[in-house]
């Protein structure tokens, strides 16, 4: 087998049972790896029966086929299981150092099911492999579990994936750390870990003399070649020159502009004096001390930092990401950029999701806001913007579910349903919605509504299609203006099949925004393993792996009534006015794509100047260009002076057409009324197994959703 290994590593930890499952090639063709290798993992194990928090579920760990071939952004990992946070599907996607390294010690992923009667962990040494007591290790933080369990084993090359307090103790969004700032967040996962009292994951490989690697690529030399290839791209690509300057939170200034930055719990449009206090520019010139990488990776998108004195001191580490920045900062009107990184550290030690912590907390600000909650249910916490002593002194009490920190480690939608208002909690499906406003670019309410997870933006490539920073024409489907119905849902289900072969390739979005071909994917993916797919039966494995997870929401009672957004998020803000500018900032998007694919911009020395150039000039203004660009357009001061005067045609427009992009989206899908999808539909893509599952639960009432 080549790409894989064919092996995935069973643990049982009820009964301490360590045993090799070997896969049959034919699964790895139809599933490929990844999530959507677990997924179907966890369908033929029936995970949709087991209690999220109970030993049942299968808590999946899985690497992709490209996971030890070298090429950037291959060194991720996929995590899986029944979410507690949700009740349904999840998934989350690490980066870091572990995955090429699991593949390298001859594993393609781990299945862990059972639960400890004390705490262990599980120690990877190639095909030795063994579960520890974890006693001593229990209450530590993860960076703490980090460099000790290392020096426990003699083996300072180990790599850890562990679980902080957070999912020790089962906070519902606790999530899994490896690289100290590399997380699989998401979903609640972490607290799955420690449902099983599993408090780590060790690994480490090492041939013996005259060994080869336990993972074989079908043409080496072609892989060596592309990887050659690519590298030299990313070096004078202005996405990784972008990225590389300044991280992921680039886009603090390029959101502000769109109006796409979620601000006081996603009330305010506009909010210039935090975007110039927390942006990736202003943090790149104060705190930061140097750049990160995941292995392999030359993009190095991750920000490492120190904050010296003052209240807010903190030795050298990861920084915030563009997510924890605006979910930290601007979500609760925070503009201190060393209490947010303070925050984010926090979060990182303790294993929390950063994304549902600000969501949960920015719902308490507003609940306390409005008398909803009060000193005497908080135990005397008073909630309020701009309160970073307050977010600060709460991480380790969410983690150890103290006091009312109890209440929040709940999630929103459960701390909602409480104590009351429900339109305060930014959630679909019970995870907390992503920085990313669906007013901006309307397919992201697609995006939010129809992952099968849940609120998400990171498994389609509908936020980067929108703002003109990836071309999914080359897949068959143009892309369509920003706030226009038509078109959106085609666009959303091409974009979908991008984020289901990133999931199951296991390949980092960055990195293919940087290389832009879904071709080169592919080209990836044959070489490794010989699978030889054409672009249509790679896309139909991308539908399969969708197809699949939806089914599994389904088994688990998610339905039609679940694929909704909150009225806050779909219709016009409620302070401050929204530029609708994203048209401008794709246009310019579009323009230097367009360019880069002319003879002209392959020319290397054009690529690097502008590389240069996006960096040290067009990124920091990037914020004043676009709001100069509005004022000369006619269509946008237009807009600007009706929504001013709360003009009730204008508002309507700028309300998202909601119902017309579901419905179009079911009809393309093939979804029944009950949002289940066809029978047809699913054995097309060879899921008939899920489709009598599915016609199995009718009549039960667990597929009784209402339309």
């Amino acid at each position: 087998m080549n790409g894989n290994t064919g092996k995935i590593l069973e643990v049982n930890l009820s009964t301490g049972a360590l045993s090799t499952r070997e896969l049959p090639e034919a699964v790895y063709r139809d599933f490929l790896g990844g999530s959507a290798l677990a997924a179907k993992i966890f369908f033929d194990r029936k995970g949709w029966l087991a209690d999220p928090l109970g030993p049942d579920n299968p808590l999946i760990v899985m690497t992709g086929p490209l996971a030890a071939t070298g090429l950037p952004g291959a060194s991720r990992l996929e995590v899986c299981g029944r979410s507690p946070l949700t009740g349904i599907w999840g998934e989350a996607s690490m980066g870091g150092h572990f995955a090429p390294d699991l593949k390298r010690a001859g594993w393609d992923g781990i299945v862990v099911t059972g639960a400890s009667a004390k705490p262990v962990f599980l120690w990877v040494r190639n095909d030795q492999v063994e579960l520890r007591d974890a006693s001593g290790l229990w209450g530590l933080d993860s960076y703490e579990t980090e460099t000790r369990l290392p020096e426990l084993l003699g083996e300072k090359r180990a790599k850890v994936m562990s679980i902080g307090p957070a999912g020790e103790n089962r906070v519902r969004y606790a999530g899994i750390v490896n690289d100290r700032g590399s997380l699989a967040a998401r979903c609640g996962l972490g607290a799955v870990m420690g449902s099983k009292q599993l408090k780590a994951i060790a690994v480490s490989h090492r041939l013996k003399t005259g060994a080869t690697s336990p993972v074989a690529f079908a043409d080496e030399e072609g892989m060596k070649a592309l990887r050659q290839e690519i590298e030299e791209r990313i070096r004078s690509d202005v996405t990784a020159a972008s990225l590389r300057a300044y991280g992921s939170n680039m886009h603090m200034q390029l959101g502000m502009a769109i109006s796409d930055i979620p601000t006081q719990n996603w009330r305010q449009a506009l909010w210039e004096e935090g975007m110039e206090a927390l942006s990736g520019m202003t943090l790149r010139t104060t705190i930061q001390t140097k750049v990160h990488a995941c292995a392999g990776c030359p993009v190095a998108c991750k920000r490492i930092v120190k904050v010296s004195e003052g209240p807010y001191a903190m030795a050298e580490g990861p920084g915030p990401e563009y997510e924890g920045a605006a979910s930290l900062g601007t979500m609760l009107k925070i503009d201190n950029l060393p209490a947010v990184a303070k925050a984010n550290e926090l979060a990182n030690r303790m294993g929390l999701d950063v994304i549902s912590l600000g969501g949960t907390l920015a719902w308490a600000i507003e609940a306390f806001e409005n008398g909803v909650l009060d000193a005497a249910k908080t135990g005397g916490i008073e909630f309020g913007w701009n309160r970073p002593d307050v977010l600060i002194a709460l991480i380790p009490q969410i983690a150890r579910r103290q006091g009312f920190g109890n209440e929040l480690a709940e999630g929103v939608k459960r701390a909602a349903e409480k104590f009351g208002g429900a339109e305060y909690a930014i959630q679909v499906k019970g995870l907390e919605a992503p920085m990313h406003d669906p007013r901006a670019m309307w397919s992201m309410a697609l995006s939010y509504a129809t992952n099968p997870r849940g609120a998400c933006h990171t498994k389609d490539v509908n936020l980067e299609t929108e703002i003109g920073a990836f071309d999914v024409a080359q897949i068959g489907v143009e892309p369509t203006p920003a706030h226009s119905a038509l078109g959106k849902a085609a666009q959303t289900i091409a974009t979908q099949q991008v984020g289901q072969l990133l999931g199951s390739s296991v390949m980092c979005v960055y990195v293919i925004l940087c290389f832009q071909r879904v071709e080169d994917l592919r080209r990836m993916v044959n070489l490794a393993t010989g699978f030889n797919y054409s672009m249509d039966e790679f896309l139909r494995g991308a539908d399969r792996s969708w197809y699949l997870k939806r089914a599994l929401g389904n088994l688990m009672g998610m339905g039609r009534r679940d694929d909704y957004l909150p009225a806050r998020i779909l219709t016009p803000h409620l302070e401050g006015h929204a530029t609708q500018l994203t048209p401008l900032l794709a246009g310019m998007n579009r323009a230097t794509l367009k360019l880069l694919n002319t003879p002209l911009g392959r020319n290397q020395r054009l690529r690097e100047w502008l590389a240069r150039y996006t960096e040290k000039s067009a990124l920091p203004s990037m914020f004043k260009n676009i709001m100069l660009m509005g004022k000369f357009s006619p269509r946008a001061r237009a807009a600007g002076r009706r929504i001013r005067r709360r003009d009730v045609e204008e508002l309507r427009r700028r309300t998202v057409n909601f119902d017309y992009l579901l419905e179009d989206y079911y009809r393309l899908r093939e979804l029944d009324s009950n949002g289940v999808p066809k029978p047809e539909r699913l054995r097309s893509l060879g899921l008939s197994e899920v489709s009598e599952a599915l016609v199995s639960l009718r009549g039960t009432g667990i597929l009784a959703c209402q339309p």
